[in-house]
């Protein structure tokens, strides 16, 4: 793997009730971490911390002490698309691509002492390649090998809601990895069974799919979705064409997912580590 990759790191803007010890902003309170504020001592038993200066000024003459911001941890899920769609090699592999992206995620999150847990699906859940939440290297990294040598034969994505329905529970940061060739309505059941999560779409583009074809000759082309072949005269009026109606799929696709996560990051080919980790930390695409 690139070393760039082991560098990756995320954050989230929101606090979480865990009460696993971790690296991130919670609601919980402690003895240490983050200063949170100054409370009387019958609220917070904790006389190792003390605010001296506090308590002798303070008019009801109790005895205060400082209060902490614990912080907790978070699990981590990386759902990836493992449909027909997904086997298209031209540029780049996009399962080989997918699998780096799981196992960076899956080093950040042992990392930052998160658990880490990987649903790969296509028209359903394929849990033979499912890996609960867990801490365990040993057991992210065989789970990652076993993406990387998956089967993409089955259209469809629809299992992305069961996917979504099995992690429901607490809130969770949530990757999605796919190419997005998905159906509106498949878009939809994702954002709705992922609402209540902190979503990040990840999109995975080989150029050579559409935007790298040539503009004149003659093109043999299969539809791995439904396995179809096609022999196609091409031409510079139907290349823009089809540029434009995948430009608009796209823009519908990312509006429905947009309205329930962040804004979706694209990898063109080959991942841009540095990119993505300062897309991850501070919404920089």
């Amino acid at each position: 793997m690139n070393e760039a990759a082991r560098d990756l790191a995320y954050a989230i803007p929101w606090r979480t009730s865990g009460v696993r010890i971790g690296a991130h902003r919670s609601y919980l309170s402690g003895s240490s971490g983050l200063f949170r504020d100054i409370v009387p001592l019958t609220s917070f038993p904790d006389p190792r911390r003390i605010a001296i200066r506090a308590s002798l000024s303070d008019p009801f003459e109790r005895l205060l002490v400082r209060r902490a911001e614990q912080p907790s941890s978070i699990d981590v899920v990386v759902l990836v698309d493992v449909s027909a769609s997904m086997a298209f090699e031209g540029r780049c592999n996009k399962i080989s691509v997918a699998a780096d992206l799981a196992e960076a995620l899956a080093i950040c999150a042992g990392r930052t002492g998160d658990t880490f847990a990987l649903l790969p699906f296509d028209s359903t859940l394929r849990r033979d390649l499912v890996l609960w939440k867990t801490l365990s290297r040993a057991a992210q990294l065989d789970a990652v090998e076993r993406l990387r040598h998956a089967t993409t034969e089955r259209k469809g994505a629809e299992g992305i809601a069961e996917a979504g329905g099995a992690i429901a529970g607490s809130r969770k940061l949530v990757f999605i990895i796919s190419d997005f060739l998905w159906p509106e309505s498949v878009a939809q059941a994702a954002a709705d069974a992922l609402a209540f999560h902190d979503v990040v779409p990840i999109e995975i583009r080989d150029s050579l799919e559409l935007e790298d074809l040539p503009s004149w000759g003659l093109l043999n082309l299969r539809d791995l979705e439904s396995g179809g072949h096609r022999l196609v005269a091409m031409r510079p009026s139907l290349k823009a064409q089809w540029l434009t109606l995948r430009s608009e799929r796209r823009a519908r696709i990312t509006r429905v997912l947009d309205a329930n996560s962040r804004e979706m990051f694209t990898v063109r080919n080959s991942v841009d580590w540095m990119q993505l980790t300062a897309y991850l930390l501070y919404g920089a695409a």
